[in-house]
C-alpha cells in the first residue's frame, strides 16, 4: 500500500509535469505563429513631428485592429491607446506612389 505522503508527492510530481509539458507546447506554438519573414516595408516619414504613424500594410475595411495591434500578436506594434477602437480615424495606409505637391515645412 502506498503512503499518504507518497501519494501526495506522486499527485504534485504529475502536476508539475503537466504544467512544465504544456508551458512548453504553449510557447511552442506562440513561436510558430510569429516565425514569419519579416514584411518588406519602407516607412515613409511622419508628415510631422508628433503626426500618428502610417499604417504599414494593407487594410479591409471590416478589419479589426485591435484583433492583433492590441496584445501584440503576429509580430504586430502594441497600441499605446487600446481604447480607442476608430483606428483610421487618425492612421492611414501609407501609399509609396502618392508624392505631396509641396514640401512640407510644418
Amino acid at each position: 500500500m502506498i503512503s499518504k505522503t507518497t501519494k501526495t508527492l506522486l499527485i504534485a510530481t504529475g502536476i508539475f509535469v503537466l504544467t512544465v509539458f504544456l508551458g512548453g507546447c504553449a510557447a511552442i506554438e506562440k513561436k510558430a505563429k510569429t516565425e514569419q519573414p519579416p514584411k518588406e516595408t519602407t516607412l515613409l516619414p511622419r508628415a510631422f513631428e508628433g503626426a500618428p504613424p502610417f499604417i504599414p500594410h494593407e487594410v479591409e475595411a471590416d478589419t479589426e485592429c485591435l484583433d492583433c495591434h492590441r496584445l501584440g500578436d503576429n509580430d504586430a506594434a502594441i497600441t499605446p491607446h487600446p481604447e480607442r477602437v476608430n483606428c483610421l480615424q487618425c492612421h492611414i495606409t501609407q501609399d509609396m506612389s502618392i508624392k505631396p505637391f509641396v514640401e512640407n515645412t510644418f
